[in-house]
């Protein structure tokens, strides 16, 4: 299941008839995307971030199942990114955005994704695009101020 931030952000997406395309297979594949990045990708690293967050060191064996499950993932990702600059179709869409934010704030320490250059490529990209930064400027500025 898709958490409710993501649908919303892919529900926009499509009233706004940005950022999806508007053919039913182009479509089709960014709702995937959309769905791996929060239900496939997003799980093992986010344990693995908190499981870091809060274990006092004597979680080894499941900190290596969230390694390896982590590890999985991200080989699959590597694969499927390799001749591809976005994730789901030939330009940046939602499914990017989501994939992007997932990458980026699952991933704490960089050894993870040292291994997939294809998959940190891909990251860094999303996130050296302009509107990206706007958006994070705009956001932390709205966050600070509060």
């Amino acid at each position: 299941m898709v958490s409710e931030s993501a649908a919303i952000v892919a529900y926009l997406a499509k009233k706004s008839g940005r950022l999806i395309p508007s053919d039913r297979a182009g479509e089709a594949q960014v709702m995937r995307w959309c769905f791996a990045a929060m239900n496939t990708v997003e799980p093992p690293l986010l344990g693995l971030m908190v499981l870091d967050w809060t274990a006092d060191g004597s979680c080894g064996k499941h900190r290596e199942f969230l390694v390896g499950w982590a590890n999985r993932v991200l080989t699959n990702l590597e694969r499927w990114l390799a001749n591809r600059d976005f994730v789901a179709t030939d330009g940046f869409t939602v499914a990017d955005i989501l994939m992007t934010h997932v990458l980026s704030s699952g991933i704490k320490d960089e050894r993870l994704i040292a291994p997939y250059p294809g998959v940190a490529s891909y990251r860094d990209r999303c996130l050296a695009r302009p509107a990206w930064k706007r958006t994070i400027d705009a956001y932390c500025a709205r966050v600070e101020a509060g």
